[in-house]
């Protein structure tokens, strides 16, 4: 995608010290060792659908992650413009005992086996995949940042989210995901309005319809 100019939530000491023990307190993320994680996917090259598929089926395969719950896909125009395809965005919950940057390490590898290329900022790709939130944790260093910084900014993650973990609560901007949703929303006015062609719903995907390959 073009470049613009990014907008990044700034983590505090304070803000990180007072989401660290709310997330401390929550028995629903962490469970025998495991931490709700939520994952953003897109590709606008090729077999778009295919792809996002394929992401999911090679997180299935990894012993250390399990595939809970996957959005519907939706069909979003690139950000910031450009003369690149239409994306196919989706989000997936998953439980995992991997801590963020070895859950990094994986995603990488899966982008790299479906043909990821990383020589555009932004641009063209197979698959992307993107942490958005692990569990109540706020991770900052040079090669990672959770909550992911620009996921409050961007419809095309927000709204599959919304999808899956409505009540979800960011743990820097201490709202919803289905609050943030809204309020960009409004931000925007109609140019994400659901009837667009620009942001549409393409295929069902609750997990229950999802295939086991």
């Amino acid at each position: 995608m073009a470049k613009k100019k990014k907008k990044v939530v700034k983590v505090t000491k304070k803000k990180a010290a007072k989401a660290g023990k709310k997330g401390k307190g929550k028995k629903t993320e962490k469970k025998s060792g495991f931490t709700a994680v939520y994952l953003g996917l897109g590709s606008n090259v090729g077999d778009r659908e295919e792809y996002i598929e394929q992401a999911i089926f090679l997180m299935e395969k990894n012993p250390n992650i399990e595939v809970i719950k996957r959005s519907a896909n939706h069909e979003t125009e690139p950000e910031g413009g450009g003369s690149q395809p239409p994306f196919i965005n989706a989000t997936v919950a998953i439980k995992t005992k991997l801590r963020p940057h070895k859950l990094l390490d994986v995603c990488q590898e899966i982008e790299t086996t479906l043909g990821r290329e990383r020589e555009i900022e932004w641009g063209p790709r197979t698959i992307d995949i993107d942490i958005l939130l692990y569990g109540g944790e706020i991770v900052s260093d040079d090669k990672l940042q959770i909550p992911h910084p620009l996921m409050h900014e961007r419809l095309f993650v927000l709204k599959p989210l919304k999808e899956i973990a409505p009540q979800v609560i960011h743990p820097i901007l201490e709202k919803t995901i289905e609050a943030l949703f809204d309020e960009r929303k409004a931000e925007l006015g109609e140019k994400y309005d659901d009837e667009l062609p620009g942001f549409k719903e393409i295929k069902g995907g609750g997990y229950d319809d999802y295939e086991r390959w």
